[in-house]
């Protein structure tokens, strides 16, 4: 996850892709299916730990 968040912009936002190539933001932005993916998989992990 912390991954993840890495790939945000300066205001925590991303986008609907991330070019590897380039290094950049790419798609849609911001993408409110990307932030609600990583709301969920941070959910999951949390109910996992606990």
């Amino acid at each position: 996850m912390r991954t993840t968040v890495g790939f945000a912009s300066d205001l925590g936002l991303l986008s609907e892709e991330y070019d590897a190539a380039r290094g950049r933001l790419a798609g849609n932005f911001p993408q409110a299916f990307s932030h609600l993916g990583l709301i969920r998989a941070a959910d999951a992990l949390t109910a996992a730990l606990a």
